[in-house]
């Protein structure tokens, strides 16, 4: 199930539990629960950016507001070499 969760995030354009979840018919805590491990096991980096936004991603939804400071996850070159095996 980890490297399912692994997968979905790595081909996503966006990370959404929910999307997440109905995918892998699994709930959003459940999926939480499971990326939380990827993290520590370092298959996943986690990046909660600045909280003030001062670099704005042109690509990014939010792009317009500096008021919420997001989470991102990358697959690291651990998870990567797991999901070419």
């Amino acid at each position: 199930m980890l490297k399912d969760v692994l997968r979905e995030i790595n081909n996503a354009r966006v990370f959404s539990l929910s999307k997440i979840g109905a995918s892998l018919n699994i709930s959003e805590a459940m999926v939480d629960e499971l990326v939380g491990q990827l993290v520590r096991m370092g298959y996943l980096i986690e990046d909660m950016g600045s909280p003030t936004c001062e670099t704005k991603c042109s690509g990014c939804f939010v792009s317009s507001c500096n008021t919420i400071p997001l989470k991102m996850y990358s697959v690291s070159t651990k998870g990567k070499a797991l999901l070419n095996n």
